[in-house]
C-alpha cells in the first residue's frame, strides 16, 4: 500500500518545480539576449551591413562598408571636438565634423 503525499510534500515539490522553471526561463532569456546581442555587433545601425573600424585624427570610428555612414562609440565625438580645440580646429556644427570625416571641404550654400 502507497501512502499518499501529504499537502506540505506536495506544496514543497510544487514550489521546487517552480522555482526550478524560473531559472531555467531566466537562463534561456539570458542566452537569446546574449545571442541577440551577438547577431548585432559591428552591424550597421542603418542598412545592417558590416563596420569597419576606421581611425580619424587618433579615435577609432566605425565606418559602414555599404552605406558609408559613420558611427561613434560613447565618447568618441568628445574626443574628436577636444582635439580639435587643442589644435585649433573649431567644429562648430556637426555638419562640419561629418565633412572632415568624409574628407570634404565646405560647400557654399546656394544662393
Amino acid at each position: 500500500m502507497t501512502e499518499k503525499p501529504s499537502q506540505s510534500e506536495e506544496e514543497y515539490f510544487a514550489r521546487k518545480e517552480a522555482e526550478l522553471l524560473k531559472a531555467r526561463r531566466a537562463a534561456a532569456d539570458a542566452a537569446r539576449e546574449d545571442a541577440e546581442r551577438k547577431s548585432h555587433f559591428m552591424k550597421c545601425p542603418k542598412c545592417g551591413a558590416d563596420l569597419q573600424v576606421e581611425q580619424y585624427e587618433g579615435i577609432e570610428v566605425d565606418r559602414c562598408t555599404e552605406c558609408q555612414g559613420v558611427w561613434f562609440d560613447a565618447g568618441e565625438v568628445e574626443q574628436l571636438l577636444e582635439q580639435g580645440k587643442r589644435e585649433g580646429i573649431g567644429f562648430s556644427t556637426l555638419e562640419s565634423i561629418v565633412q572632415a570625416l568624409r574628407g570634404r571641404k565646405r560647400e557654399p550654400a546656394a544662393e
